[in-house]
């Protein structure tokens, strides 16, 4: 009797972790799986929650639209300035994710915009993470043509 108790807590100890995970997505720099961390960030851009959003992000985040000739951004605070626009947005608005490549910490993503406003279309763009201590260190965003 004593050996099957000590079986099945031993079980309810490896599968505890498992059943958490079910639960709740990994929060943003608890999660070594960078994936999980481009997850929470792109639920979070869908629920238009600036505050989750910018959590999954390192404080020295840089961004940059490859082809530009702009320089990066780079920082909490020009990330806040560009993504506040996800309050303004309609309920709908958000982003599906078509296709996701991971390889070690880089995430690449093609994504589809939706629930724009009548008359607006935004073309599908591919977005390249670099994902660091359970943040969001670097994105690129290739060339869209």
């Amino acid at each position: 009797m004593r050996r099957y108790a000590m079986a099945a807590a031993l079980l309810g100890l490896m599968l505890a972790p498992a059943r958490a995970a079910d639960k709740a997505p990994p929060a943003c720099g608890n999660s070594g799986d960078p994936a999980s961390v481009v997850q929470a960030q792109v639920d979070a851009y869908n629920a238009h929650d600036l505050t989750a959003f910018a959590a999954c992000y390192a404080d020295a985040v840089s961004i940059e639209l490859l082809g530009s000739g702009e320089p990066p951004r780079k920082g909490q605070a020009a990330l806040k300035e560009d993504y506040a626009f996800l309050g303004r947005m309609p309920e709908g608005f958000g982003v599906d994710i078509v296709q996701r490549t991971v390889n070690g910490p880089i995430v690449v993503d093609h994504e589809r915009i939706h629930g724009l406003p009548d008359g607006r279309s935004a073309p599908d763009a591919i977005a390249v993470y670099e994902v660091r201590d359970g943040k969001i260190l670097n994105v690129w965003f290739p060339p869209r043509k």
